[in-house]
């Protein structure tokens, strides 16, 4: 039972390659069956869903994208009202092609443990990288990471996650102070954490915030952001990378994301 509650618990956490071995016969041997049936099931449907999220994705990005280069055209050739109220219409187009490549990027996300290559990773070059795709001149960055801090995990995977965590930081926060990117090591791991001044999360749905499509707001609007697939992603590649991620508010107000890797030797 106690083997039981603890692959339930894992199971809760969105590992299905839980596999519970009991060769009994009677209740209990039922019972650890009907779990390995249900978890096989879980692993099928989110497989699935994640599969047609990105068939949907991907058939949807040629068109949007032939939109934009119509409408790049046409906009040219507008002057006055038409040409603002044209532009909205870009607005609405390039929205939609920002949710469409995060959709993308959240079916990507779960490829297979097997082709996912780990070495050691330079921090602060992951860092400086998703800043660059991510941190635009008037926004507050610190960063406190040293040169010779590696972790072992995926630069792809990694630069990644940084930069989805920026991007919700900047979102939600970036007007209420400066942002720091700081990385310790702790034994044989290292812990980057991203902390921010803004309104943090409320507790309640801190256990639910790394769930695909959760958004603790009730809102859809789009100065809200996008799908709700930005940290369900940052927790999909640190987890690639064999690592794990917590997030907590801060007091008295603020939020804080920390990322846990191996430590790696530097070169290695």
């Amino acid at each position: 039972l106690a083997r039981m509650t603890k692959a339930a618990e894992e199971i809760a956490e969105g590992r299905f390659d839980v596999v519970i071995q009991e060769q009994r016969g009677d209740e209990i041997g039922r019972l650890a069956m009907a779990i390995n049936h249900m978890t096989a099931r879980l692993a099928a449907f989110v497989t699935g869903q994640k599969r047609f999220l990105g068939d949907v994705a991907h058939e949807l990005g040629s068109p949007v994208a032939r939109i934009q280069f119509g409408l790049g055209i046409l906009e040219q050739r507008l002057q006055g009202e038409n040409r603002t109220k044209l532009a909205s219409v870009m607005d609405d187009v390039e929205h939609l092609a920002d949710l469409i490549s995060e959709l993308l990027s959240f079916s990507r996300a779960d490829i297979s443990d097997s082709s996912v290559r780990l070495e050691a990773v330079n921090v602060l070059a992951a860092v400086q990288t998703a800043m660059k795709r991510e941190v635009d001149s008037a926004a507050e960055i610190r960063v406190e990471v040293g040169p010779e801090i590696y972790v072992s995990a995926s630069a792809e995977l990694l630069i990644r996650a940084i930069a989805n965590v920026l991007r919700n930081a900047l979102k939600y926060a970036g007007s209420a102070g400066p942002i720091s990117i700081a990385a310790t090591r702790q034994k044989n791991q290292v812990a980057l954490t991203v902390q921010d001044s803004g309104p943090g999360i409320p507790e309640e749905f801190l256990g639910q915030i790394f769930e695909p499509f959760f958004r603790p707001e009730p809102s859809r609007a789009r100065n809200l952001g996008g799908v709700g697939l930005g940290l369900a992603i940052v927790k999909t590649c640190v987890e690639k990378c064999q690592g794990r991620i917590t997030m907590c508010n801060r007091e008295p107000h603020g939020l804080a994301v920390t990322i846990f890797l191996k430590s790696e030797q530097g070169g290695a």
